[in-house]
């Protein structure tokens, strides 16, 4: 973890924002120790959406593993002599991965639909950004022989990056940008839209 009494205000400020943010109940959000080498300061945090998705019913004998309808995770990183390719001192780097319905897995356009998640959302939720990019993947899991039985599971994985663009101002961004990325989360999740609910733990 960094140490706040040894970082610039400008990150402290990010991490008080985020630390007091609030998100709907169906979310989780934990702080976990942040990836190394990245930058100078870095706060991160895992999420998981933990309400199944209408209709998401498994046979009595499938797998034992019980995997969250959707997880992810969102690390903020500060370098404040401004890398070139962030266009800026904060960069964001996150991923989300989550279950799909089969067909739904194996539709072409489903990476272009996860990644608009992303990006429309943070729009939606009037958090500027810019730089972004990033990759999306879907994957379907078949299961032969003695697992044949079990039903097929499909997956959608999306990786990002951009570099939050402040409003003159207005509030603090960062609360901002992680309340959109939770509500990309409850999207592939399978939840509808929802305004904002209680406080995470």
């Amino acid at each position: 973890m960094t140490e706040l009494n040894s970082t610039p205000e400008a990150f402290r400020a990010v991490v008080r924002s985020l630390e007091g943010a609030r998100f709907r109940p169906e979310v989780t959000l934990s702080r976990i120790t942040p990836p190394r080498g990245l930058a100078p300061h870095a706060i991160s945090f895992a999420a998981e959406v933990g309400h199944a998705r209408h209709g998401d019913t498994a046979p009595a004998d499938a797998a034992p593993a019980r995997e969250a309808p959707a997880s992810g995770r969102f690390v903020v990183l500060y370098d404040e002599s401004c890398p070139q390719p962030w266009q800026g001192p904060f960069r964001i780097v996150s991923w989300f991965r989550s279950r799909m319905d089969t067909e739904m897995g194996r539709d072409d356009l489903l990476t272009d639909v996860s990644w608009s998640w992303l990006t429309d959302t943070l729009e939606e939720h009037g958090a500027r950004f810019t730089a972004e990019g990033g990759t999306a993947s879907r994957t379907v899991e078949r299961h032969y022989g003695s697992l044949a039985d079990r039903v097929d599971v499909a997956r959608v994985e999306v990786r990002a990056s951009w570099t939050p663009v402040p409003l003159g101002g207005a509030p603090h961004w960062a609360p901002t940008h992680v309340r959109a990325w939770a509500d990309v989360l409850c999207a592939a999740a399978g939840l509808p839209p929802q305004h904002e609910g209680a406080a995470c733990v």
